[in-house]
């Protein structure tokens, strides 16, 4: 027997450490090299790609109708931009997958405010559809906006099936 899966309206994801395991403005060094459609190798020769379950859960979002929005502190947007752009999932550029991108300095409530604002969806992030993937704690004041925080507590392994199905049963059950 399947349990049916229950899926916010929205999904913000950080970068740095929840999709990918580095912070890309102090670990990478320009220019970036795409090596495959998965990876990228930097000047120093540090290979990065998603963590490995991240590509399957963008996939379900999407095919679920769920916007997704990338919220970042990050101080090198460029960056950032360039992997998403390099990333393939199924053969198109990450990036073309993300709704919203709302990166820069000030807080994640700032950022999820800007999407929702943006993707003309106040009502639902008020109506508590909007849950934020992060690694850093310190972010769980997206509380506050009626965003629902679920924590990546381990860098080594970011975002995964096991976090992403049980932070979303989480939210569900919390949202009915």
């Amino acid at each position: 027997m399947t349990i049916s899966k229950r899926y916010p309206k929205a999904v913000v994801f950080d970068l740095d450490y929840t999709l990918w395991p580095c912070w890309c403005d102090t670990h990478i060094r320009m220019p970036l090299k795409s090596i495959s459609s998965t990876e990228v190798i930097d000047k120093s020769g540090m290979k990065l790609s998603f963590y490995p379950d991240v590509e399957s859960i963008i996939l379900e979002l999407k095919q679920n109708n769920v916007k997704i929005i990338g919220a970042s502190r990050t101080a090198t947007p460029d960056i950032a931009k360039k992997l998403l752009t390099y990333f393939k999932i199924n053969g198109k550029s990450a990036i073309t997958y993300f709704d919203a991108l709302e990166w820069g300095q000030g807080s994640k409530t700032k950022h999820i405010k800007l999407a929702a604002k943006q993707l003309k969806m106040l009502k639902e992030l008020d109506e508590k559809e909007f849950v934020l993937f992060d690694d850093e704690l310190r972010n769980k004041d997206v509380g506050s906006i009626n965003c629902f925080f679920i924590h990546i507590p381990d860098e080594d392994l970011g975002l995964t099936r096991n976090i992403f199905d049980k932070g979303l049963q989480t939210w569900s059950e919390l949202h009915k």
